[in-house]
């Protein structure tokens, strides 16, 4: 083993490393914020949390609590308050929550496995071997990608999250989408929020038109940011340490996403709603107020998560750079 395995500071920082892998693993499956809304007409007997959703890398899913069985049997079905948001929101000229974020909640696994590799490149003990890892590990993400988005049966090399979120969301069966690529799985199920409740031909086509570009430009982009990686650190000095720092930007590009597909929602209200409201900007983090409806977002734990891995990632680039000099 090498002096800089069997170091202080090199067991440090790649120990650091690991704990922030899982971090970031456990976060991937765990809600990472959380939206939800109350009004007079939602009691809380039947709605403790309000009207609520919990958003993840790579879906919207459910956030309400389901009733005892005996008061599930007495309803007839479950709550899905993703829907009720939907069906609420709609009344305002709100499109649907699946007509939000579709490319990054579809590429999120590619994204994150990215910055996985990145991760393990940067515990390994020389630049060659880290240019390797980048070189290899990008590669096959790349290739996991092309598969996915491209070729017949695609869909299901995507996470099973996202393929159930996009199934119940168009209530879709297995059999619908089996052969499905992943172009045509976030084309659909765009179009379908799009159209859900405002049915306009031309708007949804270029819309959508626009969409599918913005799916080739993050195709493309996952590409040019595993050779600009790579080269980088082949070329630039502290390359070998600055790598660390490329995952704690995780928690700031989650909210800036999120804030930005807000601001999409708040000023992009179709006319054919059944109450006209001034566009506006819902609320990114605390509490706020549409029409009847108090509105609370607030992050989850899987934020949390992402705030540690950002903190161990900042320590362990530190501690690599300082080793680094002295060595």
């Amino acid at each position: 083993m090498t002096a800089d395995v069997t170091s202080k500071r090199g067991i440090v920082y790649r120990v650091l490393t690991v704990a922030a892998l899982i971090l970031m693993a456990v976060a991937y499956v765990s809600p990472i914020w959380w939206v939800s809304l109350a009004a007079p007409q939602y009691s809380h007997e039947a709605f403790p949390d309000g009207i609520r959703i919990h958003f993840h890398f790579d879906g919207v899913y459910n956030g309400c609590k389901q009733p005892e069985r005996a008061e599930l049997d007495l309803r007839g079905e479950e709550l899905d308050c993703k829907s009720e948001m939907d069906t609420i929101n709609h009344y305002v000229g709100m499109y649907p929550i699946a007509a939000g974020a579709p490319v990054e909640r579809a590429l999120s696994p590619f994204l994150v496995s990215i910055l996985a590799v990145v991760m393990i490149a940067f515990m390994m003990p020389n630049r060659k071997v880290q240019v390797t890892v980048m070189a290899t590990g990008g590669a096959a993400i790349v290739a996991w990608a092309s598969v996915a988005l491209f070729t017949a049966g695609g869909i299901h090399w995507f996470t099973p999250g996202f393929v159930k979120d996009m199934a119940h969301t168009m209530s879709l069966e297995p059999a619908d989408y089996d052969t499905w690529t992943g172009m045509q799985a976030i084309r659909a199920s765009y179009e379908e929020g799009l159209g859900r409740y405002f049915r306009e031909a031309a708007v949804i086509e270029r819309a959508t038109a626009a969409m599918m570009t913005a799916t080739t430009v993050v195709y493309a982009i996952i590409i040019a940011a595993v050779v600009i990686l790579t080269v980088a650190l082949a070329m630039i000095k502290a390359g070998p340490w600055l790598l660390g720092l490329v995952p704690a930007v995780l928690p700031i590009a989650f909210v800036a996403d999120y804030a930005s597909w807000l601001y999409w929602f708040g000023h992009n209200l179709n006319d054919m709603g059944a109450f006209t409201v001034k566009p506006f900007m819902p609320t990114v983090f605390g509490d706020g107020k549409v029409a009847q409806f108090a509105t609370y977002s607030y992050p989850h734990y899987g934020y949390a998560l992402l705030l540690g891995l950002a903190l161990l990632m900042v320590v362990a680039a530190l501690i690599r750079r300082k080793q680094l000099a002295e060595t």
